[in-house]
């Protein structure tokens, strides 16, 4: 049986009243109500005139379950648009919130500044949760491009690649348990791959790690992945 459409309090679905004075618009989505068929994930991004720091809530309407590890956040440029990869363990209804303030606000309380309604139907496979971002990661417009995840119940870890662009990074590298594994810069970004299948099911943290400073050996935190 269909999961019926939630019922939400006037004006909770759209932009809020901070979104027009942040200098905030939509851009990959007009329309606050979303429709995805038959994927298990779905791309939302926004405009921003200025850097804006983000806190964003992902929730299943039905048992009103939140969904941190299935939403995925990045920038490329501090004041061009922030982008939002969500992803859906099951069909149904879900909630997107976004909370928002200028990078430069020393305030912990971010305002709720859009919110989306979507609803997901088709057949899928579930969705992988999301790598872990650190702070410095989404301060410094860093870019993942791949893994985004890495699923723990593959076979597929002897060659896992990354590519990630990592701004003022002298190197970077994927730590795992006793091992590092260096990526290679190419133009803009660091490539490479780690060899991850005897950390299967071993509850191992996965890194990824930059470091700054030419002649140091400390490492920065940026990603995490969980096998």
């Amino acid at each position: 049986m269909a999961e019926q459409k939630p019922t939400l309090p006037n004006g909770f679905i759209g932009a809020q009243p901070r979104f027009s004075e942040l200098k905030l618009k939509t851009d990959s989505h007009k329309s606050s109500q979303i429709k995805v068929h038959g994927q298990n994930t779905e791309w939302i991004k926004i405009k921003t005139e200025d850097p804006v720091k983000v806190v964003t809530k992902l929730v299943k309407c039905a048992g009103d379950q939140e969904l941190p590890g299935y939403v995925f956040c990045q920038r490329k440029d501090d004041d061009e648009d922030v982008r939002f990869l969500l992803g859906f363990p099951d069909k149904g209804w879900y909630k997107f919130q976004i909370f928002a303030l200028p990078e430069k606000d020393p305030a912990e309380n971010l305002p709720n500044v859009y919110n989306y309604l979507i609803e997901v139907t088709g057949n899928f496979l579930p969705a992988t949760p999301f790598v872990k971002t650190y702070t410095k990661f989404y301060q410094d417009c860093c870019y993942l491009e791949e893994p985004l995840s890495i699923n723990p119940n593959t076979d597929d870890l002897d060659d896992v690649k990354f590519k990630v662009t990592v701004p003022h990074a002298i190197k970077v590298a994927v730590h795992a348990v006793d091992e590092w594994f260096h990526l290679e810069k190419k133009g803009s970004k660091w490539v490479g791959s780690a060899a991850l299948a005897r950390f299967k099911s071993s509850g191992a943290k996965i890194t990824l790690n930059a470091n700054y400073e030419k002649d140091s050996n400390t490492y920065s935190v940026l990603l995490e992945y969980n096998i």
